[in-house]
């Protein structure tokens, strides 16, 4: 997801473990639980055209649901009919800014239009055939802490409440999801300077558990350098909001470098105590076929189970943006070759 300062990012990944574990005795077999479903990913799905020079910001898929309906849906049935199963759906919003991918904010919810277009969209996405979603929140100007030099109760406060009164209009959807707190939001802290988010985190995340368990989130998304992946334990760790532990299941996104990224991610939050957790890769190059063979790659000399991969629509060759120049991203046939 972009719409925001963009850093390095994770990317993808599918790598299947089979599980059985015999029970030595004379009449007795003991049978391990299966292993975790790998499954074919898809895209992060966040806007359904371009204008030249990649103009992106007038054709949010939320926003503008109720106004192109039916190219949105026909966009959906063709990423299905070339293999996408999952999305990653991005919701951009701020006090005081409608921009056409960006949704008002003000008071911790959005318009009952914006409502709407989300349940219909969610709708649509569930009648076409996909198996499974993710939805990242995405604050944008003065509701971003990542931007934060000092901790705001109240945009925090705005923030939370806008995740409180949207969570039942996606679970209502009845299609499996996980929720991303906050896209990206794991703090460099080697970088110094970032206390705000670290807090915010550290607040969003107890008093997310506290109030829903941690079933359904998979916390905030990595960055997958040495910077963001160092800090996970930070912010999931014992602290003075509470000690909730980590989500059961990581988002990471990787973009340059891919080899060294998926490797620096897997042993640094190794070297923290998660190994055994399962990746989702959330982003990675659009249907990137050097990309694909490297995350498959390290996959599988890691052993780390990558559930499955959205790409973001963003080419790793030269575009006409640094951030999107591809709308609708309807191939995924270079990760779907390698599992993913």
């Amino acid at each position: 997801m972009r719409l925001r300062p963009r850093n390095s990012l994770l990317a993808v990944l599918a790598f299947a473990v089979a599980l059985c574990g015999c029970g030595g005795g004379s009449s007795t077999t003991q049978t391990m639980p299966p292993p975790p479903t790998v499954a074919l990913g898809g895209s992060d799905y966040g806007w359904y055209q371009l204008d030249s020079p990649c103009i992106r910001e007038p054709y949010g898929v939320v926003y503008n649901y109720d106004t192109a309906t039916a190219t949105i849906d026909a966009q959906l049935q063709q990423m299905y009919a070339n293999g996408q199963r999952r999305l990653r759906i991005p919701i951009y919003f701020a006090r005081g800014i409608d921009s056409g991918t960006i949704m008002d904010s003000t008071g911790g919810n959005l318009s009952s239009r914006f409502r709407a277009n989300l349940t219909g969209l969610l709708a649509a996405i569930k009648a076409t055939g996909f198996e499974e979603i993710e939805i990242s929140f995405n604050p944008q100007s003065d509701n971003l802490p990542i931007q934060w030099t000092t901790f705001s109760s109240d945009y925090f406060q705005e923030n939370w409440t806008l995740i409180q009164n949207l969570r039942p209009l996606i679970a209502a959807a009845g299609i499996p999801y996980h929720l991303d707190l906050l896209n990206e939001g794991i703090p460099p802290l080697a970088s110094g300077g970032y206390a705000p988010l670290l807090q915010y985190d550290q607040m969003l995340w107890n008093d997310y558990v506290t109030a829903y368990g941690s079933s359904d989130t998979l916390g905030f998304s990595i960055i997958a350098d040495a910077a963001h992946a160092n800090s996970v334990s930070a912010v999931y760790g014992a602290s003075a909001y509470g000690n909730h532990g980590a989500p059961p299941l990581f988002d990471v996104h990787i973009y340059d470098e891919t080899g060294t990224s998926f490797s620096t991610a897997f042993s640094s939050l190794t070297a923290q105590g998660y190994a055994g957790v399962n990746w989702i890769i959330g982003e990675a190059y659009y249907n990137d076929a050097a990309e694909a063979a490297s995350l498959r790659q390290q996959a599988a000399s890691t052993g780390q189970t990558v559930l499955y991969l959205t790409q973001w629509p963003l080419t790793s060759g030269p575009g006409c943006s640094p951030d999107v120049n591809v709308a609708p991203p309807l191939a995924f046939a270079n990760y779907q070759a390698k599992g993913f």
